[in-house]
């Protein structure tokens, strides 16, 4: 009882974050992990770009964004920050459903190397059916203000109609500018949002989101975690040559797609 009152008292989910997921399709959580805990999944998540991330990434002036997919699969630490309960609690609230765990990939931008993130959402490329209750965590292990790459999001984007979004993608090739697709898209305000390591920041997987370059000389590093409504089903996608093994329409579950704590 203990451990559940001071994991309770670490979600600091109120009406009011509720309903700004709700109507912004984004929610910005400050001090979730402490020091302690940012230092040793810094060091995992460095570590596993030392040995995995060379070897993965194109040519520098190509690259948007440096990562290591499937993070939690490769390093136990990793698997413990995507399935923490406070971040799973607070994922679970938002979406309102129960979730699994799809994926995580570590998310860096090298110092005044990358380019800006292009403007997109995420469901388009995600391989599975049932996605509306599909959201992400982007956990920052370092400190990342505006100049060093942060997230941006357009409030409310989630809320649009289902001719004014891309649809689902098989490969990059279909990818469409969202400005020919959608109308209002030029009129919308951005809301940048900078963010202190230990800080997290959930979106919907229709919230249209981008990050701009890293204009420091510290490598901005974030662990960005997909978590899937819990009866989604297998649709085959973008980068998704690890289910290929799969029969379309099969149920993404079992111990490669776990079951988070709610909280």
């Amino acid at each position: 009882m203990a451990e559940a009152n001071q994991l309770a008292s670490r979600v600091p989910l109120s009406d009011g974050s509720r309903q700004h997921y709700r109507e912004n399709g984004y929610v910005h959580f400050p001090g979730i992990l402490s020091a302690d805990e940012v230092a040793e999944y810094r060091a995992a998540a460095e570590e596993l770009v030392h040995k995995e991330g060379p070897e993965l990434w194109g040519p520098e002036e190509e690259v948007q964004v440096h990562y290591v997919a499937n993070a939690w699969r490769k390093h136990d630490l990793l698997k413990k920050l995507a399935l923490h309960p406070v971040v799973t609690g607070l994922a679970s609230a938002l979406a309102e459903v129960p979730l699994r765990l799809y994926s995580s990939d570590i998310l860096l931008k090298k110092p005044r190397r990358a380019l800006p993130t292009l403007v997109h959402d995420d469901e388009t490329g995600l391989p599975m059916s049932n996605a509306a209750r599909t959201l992400s965590a982007w956990i920052a292990l370092v400190d990342v203000p505006e100049e060093r790459g942060c997230l941006s999001f357009m409030p409310g984007s989630h809320l649009r109609a289902d001719s004014e979004c891309q649809g689902h993608m098989t490969s990059f090739a279909e990818f469409v500018n969202i400005r020919d697709i959608w109308p209002d898209y030029a009129w919308r305000p951005w809301t940048t949002v900078p963010v202190r390591a230990g800080d997290v920041t959930f979106h919907h997987c229709r919230t249209v989101h981008r990050a701009g370059v890293n204009d420091t000389d510290e490598a901005r590093i974030g662990y960005g975690v997909v978590y899937m409504e819990a009866g989604a089903t297998y649709l085959p996608g973008v980068q998704d040559e690890h289910l290929r093994h799969l029969r379309p329409g099969r149920p993404l579950d079992g111990p490669d797609f776990p079951l988070v704590e709610t909280g």
